[in-house]
């Protein structure tokens, strides 16, 4: 093989590891980006407002799970408005006021004012994931649209990893004014998103093309009343645990109810973060059509199922070695199943909403996934408070319930088994620039 043969090979596979569209590139650095600054908020904020805003860890609690319902009560509305306006706009919307917000979390003190603020951004932080979404469905088609969603998890994480490492400066230092600087930081990489999203080309909503009725946003059946969506959106939520357990659940389990080294803890969380980063987009390739997307849940479930019975193997062994070991394997089998719930999900989500409801469709199903992301930790913690490694045991349980549940939200209807157009493949992506 030539020294130019090489080259052209070398060029190409690093070209097909990247988003094959214009538009998949600058939605996949915009992940990036965002969560850099997100991670820096994330890993001092908690601090800072119990030592610098004059907030007591209760009223730390208290005010962020108010400001969580506030957000989840919002997130269908917000969806609603990117079907009228588009979510390109909301989405910079969203991204100017999340850049103001933090700033503003700066000149709270007290309890008060922290609710206030908190409610007030928590509105649009939890409409920028389905909004997110809702924009790679109207800007990306086939294939190319998962493994978009793919890169954006995959950058998220890595974006996760570098803003919590940059906050560990203030950590260790514990400055006032480098704890605001994160603050100031998190606002700063909303303004380059923002930037990068107008950088996308604009794309009319469907009910502002003159469409036909069928297809406009008043003739869609809201998601609430689609029995199939609402049962996909639960069962997705119950699948989301995994999250819980790997950020909340995992590192207290370690350190009082196992023997393990409290080390480990370090050690599977980066393994996770690790394996996520190199495994998403390659998993996700090949989720592409409803048939898969079920198949990839009912896997999923069951390696959550065996995920629970290592987690609790691990809280009855002996030796600090074997508990290591079965924690390995836990960690292991728990990220398998959310590469595979994560991808499965992308599928499901897009495959269920009508394009002219996609935003208030999409930012319904993200409020199961909200739900788990707020109870979860609190439910899963007290069940294996009360329970020990028995716990385990429930849970083990839920997953294959949920399971069964997505296939029936998700399985083809009558006439759509007729018509064989239940599963159809997906339309590829034409590459962009």
């Amino acid at each position: 093989m030539t020294e130019s043969t090489e080259h052209i090979t070398w060029r190409t596979r690093v070209t097909s590891a990247m988003p094959a569209t214009r538009e998949s590139r600058i939605i996949a650095v915009n992940a990036l980006v965002g969560s850099v600054g997100t991670g820096m908020f994330l890993a001092g904020s908690a601090l800072y407002f119990t030592r610098y805003a004059g907030l007591s860890d209760t009223q730390l609690g208290v005010g962020l799970a108010l400001a969580g319902v506030v957000g989840l009560l919002t997130a269908v509305p917000m969806g609603r408005l990117a079907d009228r306006f588009g979510p390109r706009t909301m989405l910079m919307i969203v991204c100017l006021w999340r850049s103001v917000g933090y700033l503003a979390y700066l000149n709270v003190h007290g309890f008060g004012q922290f609710v206030v603020t908190a409610c007030l951004l928590f509105v649009m932080d939890r409409a920028g994931q389905p909004l997110n979404q809702a924009l790679v469905g109207q800007l990306i088609t086939g294939s190319e649209r998962n493994r978009t969603m793919a890169f954006i998890r995959a950058l998220r994480n890595l974006g996760f990893t570098v803003g919590f490492s940059i906050a560990g400066v203030a950590l260790t230092t514990d400055s006032a004014t480098l704890f605001r600087w994160l603050f100031i930081g998190n606002s700063i990489s909303f303004l380059f998103v923002f930037a990068l999203i107008g950088m996308l080309p604009k794309v009319r909503p469907v009910a502002a093309r003159g469409g036909s009725a069928e297809r406009t946003s008043a003739a869609v059946i809201p998601p609430i009343r689609d029995w199939r969506f609402v049962a996909a959106t639960a069962s997705n939520g119950v699948l989301f645990l995994h999250d819980a357990i790997l950020i909340t659940v995992l590192p207290l389990w370690v350190a009082e109810h196992t023997r393990s080294p409290i080390w480990m803890i370090t050690v599977l969380v980066t393994t996770n973060t690790v394996i996520t980063v190199i495994c998403q987009v390659r998993v996700t390739k090949h989720i592409d059509s409803m048939a898969t997307a079920r198949r990839a849940t009912n896997r999923s479930a069951l390696l959550l199922t065996a995920a629970c019975l290592a987690f609790a193997l691990s809280g009855v062994v002996g030796a600090p070695t074997w508990a290591a070991v079965a924690l390995v394997a836990a960690l292991l089998l728990l990220t398998v199943a959310e590469l595979l719930h994560s991808a499965s999900s992308w599928e499901i989500s897009f495959a269920l909403s009508p394009e002219a409801a996609q935003g208030r469709y999409l930012a319904f199903f993200n409020v199961g996934f909200s739900v788990a992301e707020i109870a979860g930790p609190a439910v899963v913690l007290w069940l294996l408070s009360r329970t020990g490694p028995a716990g385990w045991l429930v849970l083990a349980v839920c997953f294959p319930l949920a399971a069964a549940l997505s296939w029936a939200g998700t399985r083809p209807r009558p006439d759509e088994q007729a018509d064989g157009a239940g599963d159809t493949a997906p339309v590829p992506a034409a590459a962009g620039s």
